[in-house]
């Protein structure tokens, strides 16, 4: 039987205040995620070409594998991609002269927080029209892997 008691007792102050506490934190939550912005790592660079004295390129630039997106060039060569939420630290660069429609593809590294906006592709004299090229990293190109057989004889001796 339901009598006024039971029901004072079951609505006692320690569980009021306990499920108002717990309903503030999750509506808190919720307002949090609602509202957190998203964030945006930018890669840019510049596209030039050596036959012409380091002269821009009119070109299409696009990122591939893992992420997908697509830019071009502005009057001075330059590219600039701001991707959202970026969770990968490598990707493939594919730029493409829109005047030789030579395609040169180059793996870049990009630090998710801080994004990269050094990224040089250069189209060169040697590259003939139509034609795919491939080229190394612009940032790691110089480094070389760690010699093991050293790093063990400088823990040993």
């Amino acid at each position: 039987m339901i009598t006024k008691t039971s029901i004072v007792d079951f609505f006692s102050k320690s569980k009021v205040i306990f499920a108002t506490i717990a309903a503030i934190i999750t509506f808190s939550i919720t307002l949090f995620n609602q509202f957190k912005s998203s964030k945006s790592t930018e890669i840019s660079g510049v596209v030039s070409s050596y036959k012409d004295a380091g002269s821009p390129v009119d070109a299409i630039v696009r990122i591939s594998s893992p992420i997908q997106a697509q830019t071009e060039t502005d009057s001075r060569g330059r590219f600039k991609f701001k991707i959202s939420n970026l969770q990968t630290d490598t990707f493939l660069l594919i730029v493409q002269n829109k005047r030789t429609n030579t395609v040169t593809k180059q793996n870049e590294y990009v630090n998710a927080s801080h994004g990269r906006t050094d990224i040089i592709v250069v189209f060169d004299s040697s590259m003939k029209d139509g034609q795919s090229y491939t080229s190394y990293d612009t940032l790691h190109q110089h480094r070389r892997p760690p010699n093991i057989k050293k790093i063990f004889q400088g823990l040993f001796h």
